[in-house]
């Protein structure tokens, strides 16, 4: 079933989920088939772990909480592959553990509205700004709570675990400048990141941390071991390109020479 077929306007007739045949027969199913949202045919996106992993040496600043609060709204993804590309209306009709936990939200509603502590937890993450993607558990509840809060006017799911994290991207981009200008010159050199803790703020239920990021270039011709600041290895990748753009000209001068000779 397409998700364009899905979100069609269409009358609810009584006693039967027309949108929805496979779902259980809950009050918010027969609102959702009543005003589904304008957001039911958005696709939940996968989270890129191997981008995240690539990036994790460059980040500054990682924030965790077990009892936080999110925009459920704003939770744009998630890392389990059976559910990513998936409408939410889709999931909200074929998730593994949808029909018992939409048994569970019509018994017991409140639950989502609570202030306390999800259990089983609920896990988000995200980088950068790209929106909260579901970690772990989590997935079908999330879903239930975005279709209840649009009927409630509600946005915020609380008691939920988070982590969150900020990258010096001029630390990132640096790092892969070098990389590439040294492989084109074929330098000997082993480019690595490193971090240093420079604060932690932290009491029961919540940590923050903040790191300062450095570029470390191992000349193993030379035998020197150089770690420089963002600063400067933003400076040397400047220098190398320099260079090697010289080289070029100086390569495609030359053989323009001997072609027109």
């Amino acid at each position: 079933m397409s998700c364009r077929k899905q979100i069609s306007r269409q009358p609810l007739r009584k006693g039967k989920n027309s949108m929805l045949p496979n779902s259980p027969k809950t009050d918010l199913i027969a609102s959702i088939c009543a005003d589904t949202p304008h957001w039911a045919s958005h696709t939940l996106k996968a989270w890129d772990e191997n981008d995240f992993r690539a990036k994790q040496p460059f980040v500054n600043e990682k924030y965790w909480s077990s009892q936080h609060s999110i925009n459920v709204f704003e939770v744009v993804g998630t890392a389990h592959p059976d559910y990513q590309g998936m409408c939410w209306l889709e999931f909200l009709e074929k998730g593994k553990r949808m029909r018992q936990n939409l048994q569970l939200q019509q018994s017991n509603p409140i639950y989502y509205l609570d202030e306390a502590v999800k259990l089983p937890t609920m896990y988000y993450i995200e980088i950068d700004n790209s929106g909260w993607h579901i970690n772990g558990d989590g997935n079908h509840r999330t879903c239930i709570a975005r279709f209840m809060f649009q009927g409630l006017s509600k946005t915020m799911l609380h008691g939920v675990n988070v982590e969150s994290y900020r990258t010096d991207q001029q630390a990132f981009n640096a790092f892969n400048r070098l990389r590439i200008a040294a492989a084109i010159k074929n330098l000997p050199w082993i480019i690595e990141s490193k971090r240093k803790t420079i604060s932690r703020e932290d009491t029961a239920g919540w940590m923050r941390e903040r790191y300062a990021v450095s570029i470390c270039i191992n000349d193993l011709k030379n035998g020197i071991l150089e770690e420089l600041s963002v600063v400067e290895a933003i400076e040397r990748a400047d220098k190398i390109e320099r260079t090697t753009k010289s080289l070029l000209a100086s390569i495609t001068s030359l053989l323009s020479r001997k072609k027109g000779s």
